[in-house]
């Protein structure tokens, strides 16, 4: 393995309750549900979304302290689509970023720089 690469680890494990998982990363725990049962926890797919969109918020904070951007806020607001006869398959995932701070031009570099990333 190359010396410059950095992991990253997330274990989950199932429960006693069916469709309820554990998981942990690093020193974190936090339990993931089935969208199915027992439907209690973020599901799945909500934590799946939340990782992309976390991530877009960080990228774009760093892209902005790096370009010099001034950033008061950012919501990466995400919506994935679903078919009924295929429940378990994305349709389409559409990510809206939306800034305060930026002009509408220094919006749109980041967005790029998000996008190119």
């Amino acid at each position: 393995m190359s010396d410059d690469l950095t992991p990253t680890s997330v274990t989950s494990t199932s429960t006693e309750t069916t469709g309820r998982v554990l998981n942990s990363a690093r020193h974190n725990h936090f339990v993931i549900d089935s969208p199915y049962e027992p439907a209690e926890a973020v599901s799945t797919g909500e934590s799946f979304l939340a990782g992309i969109s976390a991530c877009g918020v960080t990228l774009v904070q760093g892209a902005a302290r790096d370009e010099e951007i001034p950033l008061d806020r950012l919501s990466v607001q995400i919506t994935s689509w679903r078919g009924d006869a295929k429940p378990f398959d994305f349709d389409h995932i559409d990510v809206e970023l939306i800034y305060t701070g930026p002009t509408l031009e220094q919006a749109e570099t980041l967005t790029e720089i998000w996008k190119s990333r």
